[in-house]
C-alpha cells in the first residue's frame, strides 16, 4: 500500500495530522527559548542548554529565563556560593532570604495574585529553595518528563514511521529517517539522566534533541508532500 493509494479523505487526516506536528515543532522551538533564556525566539546558547540540564536549577533559572527578574548580578555569585557550600541555613536566613524577597516570592509563592504566579513552585521557605539547589532536573520533574516524554512523542515517531513506510521515497531514506528520530528521543531522556552525574552530557542534549526535531519535520514534510505530489528528488523511479 502506498498513501497516494488511499482516498482523498485519509489523505487529508494525514496532511492535517503532518500540519499539526509541524505546528507544534514551531512552539516547542519557543518554549525551549523561553526556558532557557527567558525570550520568546532566542537560540539558546550551549553553555545555556548544559546550565539547564546539568547545573544547579536556581542558579540555571536566574542566569536564564528569570535573569531579567534578577535585580542584582551579583545575586548569582551569592546564591552559586552559597549552594557550593552546602546550602546551609544559616547562610540562607543572612543572605539568600532577603534576596528571595526582593526579587522572587512575589511570584514564588503559593497565595500569590500576581499575574504570571509560580504557585505551584513557592520559594518562600528554606525547604522550598533547597530543593532547588540540586544538580539537574530534580527527580520528580525528571521521572515526570521522560515518561510523558517517551509515550508521547514515541507514539509521534511512530505514527509518522508507519505513515513514511508507505511513502513512494527511496528505501534507505525511510530507514535514516526513522532511525534518527528514535535515537534523538532515546538520546535526549538519557542525557537528561545522564547529565545530573556527568556534567560534560548536558552539551550534548541540543545534538539529541536536534535529530529528534529534524526526524519528526523531515518525516512530516515528506508524508506531507507524498500525500499530494511526487516528492522531488528523493522518490523512487515510476516504472513504464
Amino acid at each position: 500500500m502506498d498513501i497516494k493509494s488511499l482516498n482523498t479523505a485519509a489523505r487529508l487526516a494525514i496532511s492535517a495530522l503532518c500540519l499539526s506536528v509541524l505546528y507544534g515543532i514551531l512552539y516547542a522551538g519557543m518554549s525551549i527559548s523561553l526556558s532557557t533564556t527567558g525570550k520568546l525566539a532566542q537560540i539558546p546558547s550551549l553553555v545555556t542548554v548544559q546550565q539547564k540540564y546539568a547545573g544547579v536549577a536556581i542558579v540555571s533559572a536566574m542566569k536564564g529565563s528569570m535573569y531579567d527578574y534578577v535585580s542584582d548580578d551579583d545575586y548569582i555569585e551569592v546564591v552559586k556560593d552559597w549552594v557550593e557550600a552546602g546550602s546551609p541555613q544559616v547562610l540562607y536566613d543572612t543572605d539568600i532570604a532577603p534576596m528571595m524577597d526582593e526579587d522572587c516570592t512575589d511570584c514564588h509563592s503559593a497565595g500569590s495574585t500576581m499575574t504570571d504566579a509560580m504557585t505551584s513552585l513557592p520559594l518562600t521557605t528554606y525547604d522550598e529553595v533547597k530543593t532547588l539547589t540540586k544538580k539537574g532536573m530534580p527527580w520528580s520533574k525528571l521521572a515526570v518528563a521522560t515518561h510523558t516524554h517517551l509515550f508521547s512523542i514515541g507514539m509521534m515517531v511512530f505514527i509518522l514511521g508507519m505513515l513514511i513506510s508507505m511513502a513512494g521515497i527511496f528505501t534507505w531514506i525511510k530507514h535514516v529517517l526513522i532511525c534518527v528520530a528514535f535515537l534523538g528521543l532515546w538520546g535526549d531522556v538519557l542525557f537528561w539522566t545522564l547529565a545530573k552525574f556527568v556534567g560534560f552530557v548536558g552539551y550534548l542534549i541540543p545534538l539529541t534533541g536536534g535529530l529528534l526535531i529534524s526526524g519528526l519535520g523531515a518525516m512530516s514534510i515528506v508524508v506531507l508532500l507524498d500525500c499530494w505530489i511526487k516528492v522531488p528528488w528523493i522518490s523512487k523511479p515510476t516504472n513504464s
